[in-house]
């Protein structure tokens, strides 16, 4: 698909959107001109719907619609039944849509099937499930078209006698989007000459477009509701505003205070003392200090005394003698 016409037909689902509340996936009713088409083309059903529409899509086949593909068909003669078509896909790809329009649940016509499901009210046309028709020409329609042609101008020749089924089946196809034109919401899909067409807007579908977009200008301007809202902002902002307060400083830009060396350090020998049992069998030259406390001081350390002057005393007979013992030897003699 060109760039062209894929951006006009995303502008116009996106206005289906807005308007009508379309919303992926985009929910298609196929007939049976539009799957033959389809075949007849070589197209892959949903991968040429999604480059139609821009988006994601649900195809749905009525059981009118099978039905008017069925009774076209040959019978099979061991079954009895008519042979499934080539054209018609299988219902993984294509589900079937349930329709009942009879108390027996009797299939209809497959025109007045698809009118009755876009627009189920006869009263008011609206497309309440936000469907999107899917349809094509029937198979022979260009031989017909020219057949007729060719009537109307040679006005002299003599008419064939009967009724032409081609041209039957063509006026019943236009006929559809006729009517579907007429439907407010319904966007509309075809095939003409192996190219997937998304037709424009309709004109009720324009006209109710127009008039949601000149109600977005009036909202607001008579609502009561609304002019109180306003009103309210209004004094809002019209009060004063607080006077700001000093702050303090960023407390991520303030440098963090250092902890004190006292917390960091041991205990003092004053608190280690005070920890230690108190001594009940001290020592003789050990002084308890005064005040009373239980905790005793640490011991003085004694006096030594010289060693080598008392081996050399007891080696020598004649040992010198100083003080006390010198003058108690000189008293005896």
């Amino acid at each position: 698909m060109r760039a062209k016409r894929s951006k006009k037909y995303r502008k116009l689902m996106h206005q289906y959107e807005l308007t009508f509340g379309f919303r992926e996936p985009y929910q298609v009713l196929v007939d049976s001109n539009f799957l033959h088409a389809v075949h007849s083309f070589k197209m892959d059903l949903i991968p040429a719907l999604e480059r139609t529409l821009q988006g994601k899509v649900k195809p749905l086949l009525t059981k009118c619609s099978l039905e008017a593909m069925m009774t076209s068909q040959p019978l099979n003669p061991r079954t009895n039944n008519p042979i499934r078509p080539e054209h018609l896909p299988p219902p993984t790809i294509l589900p079937l849509r349930h329709c009942s329009h009879n108390e027996d649940s009797t299939p209809i016509d497959e025109t007045a099937c698809l009118l009755s499901l876009l627009s189920p009210s006869t009263d008011v046309k609206r497309n309440k499930e936000h469907y999107i028709l899917a349809t094509a020409d029937p198979p022979g329609a260009e031989k017909a078209a020219n057949s007729s042609a060719n009537t109307n101008s040679s006005a002299g020749k003599k008419r064939k006698r009967g009724v032409d089924e081609g041209e039957v089946a063509l006026q019943q196809s236009r006929s559809l989007r006729r009517a579907a034109r007429a439907i407010p919401g319904v966007p509309i899909i075809y095939v003409k000459r192996s190219v997937m067409v998304l037709e424009p807007m309709s004109m009720p579908s324009e006209d109710i477009r127009d008039d949601v977009e000149k109600g977005k200008f009036r909202v607001g301007l008579n609502d009561e509701a609304l002019k109180k809202k306003r009103d309210a902002t209004g004094d809002a902002n019209k009060k004063k505003k607080p006077l700001k307060k000093a702050k303090g400083p960023n407390p991520l830009s303030v440098k963090k205070p250092k902890k004190r060396v006292a917390e960091k350090a041991g205990p003092t020998k004053q608190e280690k003392l005070s920890k230690q049992p108190p001594n009940d069998g001290g020592d003789e030259g050990q002084e308890r200090p005064e005040g009373g406390d239980s905790a005793a001081p640490k011991p003085k350390r004694r006096r030594r005394h010289n060693k080598g002057a008392k081996k050399d005393g007891d080696d020598g007979d004649h040992a010198p003698s100083t003080g006390a013992e010198g003058a108690a030897s000189a008293d005896m003699n």
